[in-house]
């Protein structure tokens, strides 16, 4: 501490200095001037504040089928690798309109059917691979139609894509066999499975192994008689390869890339620094995979992570501990529970002996009087499996009676959830076209809660306490609905409660998804989560006409609109009453269990991020658009 003597010194002194100044100021003839004060020194504008963390971590249940070799997980399963990709057609995340990528421009050739698409120049793929072209659209193409890719898209590709012609470095045709309306929806990022990848990557992997066998192989590949393409094709890919175990995935052009990823731990993205369309703000992204979603609420509370996808009831406890929720833009996201067992005897359902989880073999073809009433046979158009009750439109319609939608929606979805009148139709959706009002009009008679009306449906199709209806209820969760299981063991209780024997089976996801390729499930009740694009989830999931999955019940007649709808449209919005037509026919025959529109929502630290706007239309994606995701 200064002393009080050494204070008064100084004041003296500083006395004496300004006596002297005046004196020496009387002292001249002129004024003394003014000195010029020194200029300040430049002040250097200090940099923009970095984002609160390096990594920013979203805690998610762990993906059901998972894989760095993008063409093997399903369309609805492959969302942790969807961000280090991009496409030739985006989408909007405010609206789902489709955008220009990759592409700046499309049209449908003189063919009206095979569309060209101009190549947007200067895009750089990851880690130095070099400039996008048209020969990695497609390379992108022919890896994505190899014979073990088994997902639907893949069999858009690979039967109505003759080839992708390359026009020059910038312009390519997907010459096609016929209209087809999935092929530009597979292209666009809305439904996926056209993931551009670098062929220079593809030639530089040292697994050697591609589709399960030497790389080499391929280049002696013959066509396949058997098959209504050309397999010769993929000799094109000789000398290509997969990523090794351990290893990233081919190389893209997206936002971010994936610097790591495990089956039991995550995936680990880091951003790419000036990228052609937007520069993410965190420099780092990971999906944490943690199964219980009250250990992803525990992490968020403890600051190990900063964003989580939660059940209703745990984001209210979240919001009341400061976190924030962020919705998606546009209500694409769908839950509902698929019929197994109802497959109709005829076309690509043919083409192998089917026997069901009850050991019956299925039925190829049967016969059935045009002129019977509906009440006279369980199933007009006849069943692979006819002895499934799932096949009598009245079983179908009591336990459609028989949900309290209202009850599950408040308990599980905090009332967030729409109703679903029509699975895959939505008003005023330039996604979804087709709405009719009417099935609202008459949800109360056709859908609507009355246990009492299941009880007598039950009856008249042969079905009471001493011949009680049995089915099973295959528990499957998802990323997305975080409290699927739960909602399926309510629906489970309600249909106890009107006299049904449920079974409540749970299933690994894999085993159960190859057991649908071979119409295993007979009398099952699946639950679907999805987005995606319209007509290729009304036929996925109502139809045999893609012999992939049989996930749905279908109908001869409901497939004949389809089979139109492929025949004359290039998207589904140039005819939204022949979408209609689909729709009022499937709608009367129940052809699902619809549950809610939901919404794809996201906790997260207010502290760490501003905003996420993100658009929820991505097929079993907990989030979507990591670009998306604002820094505070």
């Amino acid at each position: 501490m200064r002393t009080a003597g050494y204070i008064r010194l100084l004041v003296l002194a500083a006395l004496g200095a300004l006596l002297a100044l005046i004196a020496a100021a009387c002292d001249g003839d002129e004024p003394t001037p003014t000195p010029t004060p020194r200029p300040a020194a430049a002040t250097a504008t200090p940099e923009p504040p970095g984002p609160a963390v390096e990594r920013f971590i979203m805690a998610v249940a762990p993906a059901n089928d998972f894989s760095n070799i993008r063409r093997i997980p399903g369309q609805a399963s492959n969302w942790f690798i969807r961000p280090h990709y991009e496409y030739l057609v985006g989408f909007d995340k405010t609206n789902g309109a489709y955008v220009p990528q990759l592409a700046t421009e499309w049209s449908l050739d003189a063919d009206g059917h095979s569309w060209r698409f101009k190549l947007r120049e200067g895009v750089q793929f990851h880690n130095g691979h070099g400039e996008f072209t048209a020969e990695d659209v497609r390379f992108s193409w022919l890896m994505n139609i190899l014979p073990d890719d088994v997902g639907s898209e893949a069999n858009t590709l690979r039967r109505f894509v003759q080839d992708v012609e390359i026009v020059g470095p910038y312009e390519v045709v997907f010459r096609t066999t016929q209209i087809n309306p999935d092929v530009f929806e597979v292209v666009s990022e809305i439904q996926g499975g056209m993931e551009i990848a670098s062929s220079a990557d593809g030639f530089s992997r040292s697994s050697g192994m591609l589709a399960g066998k030497p790389s080499q192989d391929w280049a002696t590949h013959e066509d396949d008689p058997d098959t209504p393409h050309d397999e010769s094709r993929l000799r094109d890919l000789a000398g290509a390869s997969d990523p090794a175990a351990g290893e990233p995935p081919l190389a893209g052009t997206a936002p971010y890339q994936v610097v790591s990823m495990d089956e039991q731990d995550g995936v680990v993205y880091e951003r790419i620094e000036d990228h052609w369309r937007v520069t993410p703000d965190f420099p780092e992204f990971e999906f944490e995979f943690v199964r219980e979603a009250s250990t992803r609420l525990g992490k968020l509370q403890a600051g190990e992570i900063h964003a989580a996808k939660l059940p209703e009831e745990l984001i209210a406890a979240a919001e009341g501990a400061g976190f924030q929720t962020f919705t998606a833009q546009v209500p694409a996201a769908r839950y509902f529970l698929a019929w197994q067992g109802v497959y109709v005897p005829a076309g690509p359902n043919l083409a192998n002996d089917r026997v069901s989880a009850n050991g019956v073999p299925a039925l190829k073809e049967c016969a059935v009087n045009p002129d019977a009433a509906p009440e006279d046979v369980p199933f007009l158009n006849c069943s692979a499996y006819p002895a499934s009750p799932l096949t009598d439109v009245r079983v179908r319609k009591a336990l459609n009676k028989a949900i309290d939608r209202e009850a599950l929606n408040e308990a599980f979805f905090e009332n967030k959830g729409l109703t679903m009148y029509k699975n895959h139709y939505l008003p005023d959706n330039a996604q979804r076209v087709g709405w009719n009002p009417e099935w609202v009009t008459r949800w109360n008679d056709e859908y609507g809660y009355d246990p009492d009306a299941a009880r007598a449906l039950l009856a008249e199709a042969g079905y009471d306490e001493n011949n009680p209806l049995s089915t099973t209820m295959l528990l499957v969760p998802y990323p997305a609905v975080p409290s699927g299981v739960d909602v399926m063991q309510a629906i489970a209780n309600f249909w106890r409660d009107i006299g049904v024997d449920v079974t409540e089976q749970r299933v690994d996801f894999v085993d159960a998804r190859n057991k649908q390729r071979a119409m295993h499930w007979d009398n099952h009740i699946w639950p679907v989560s999805t987005s995606g694009a319209q007509l290729i989830t009304v036929q996925v999931y109502g139809s045999s006409i893609i012999p992939v999955l049989y996930i749905g019940m279908q109908d001869p007649e409901a497939e004949a609109l389809m089979r139109q709808a492929y025949s004359t449209l290039s998207t589904p919005q140039d005819s939204p009453e022949l979408m209609q037509q689909i729709g009022d026919h499937y709608y009367g025959l129940h052809q699902d269990i619809p549950l809610f529109w939901i919404p794809s929502e996201v906790v997260a630290d207010p502290d760490v991020i501003n905003d996420w706007i993100f658009s929820g239309m991505v097929s079993g994606a907990p989030v979507d658009h990591l670009e998306g995701l604002a820094a505070k």
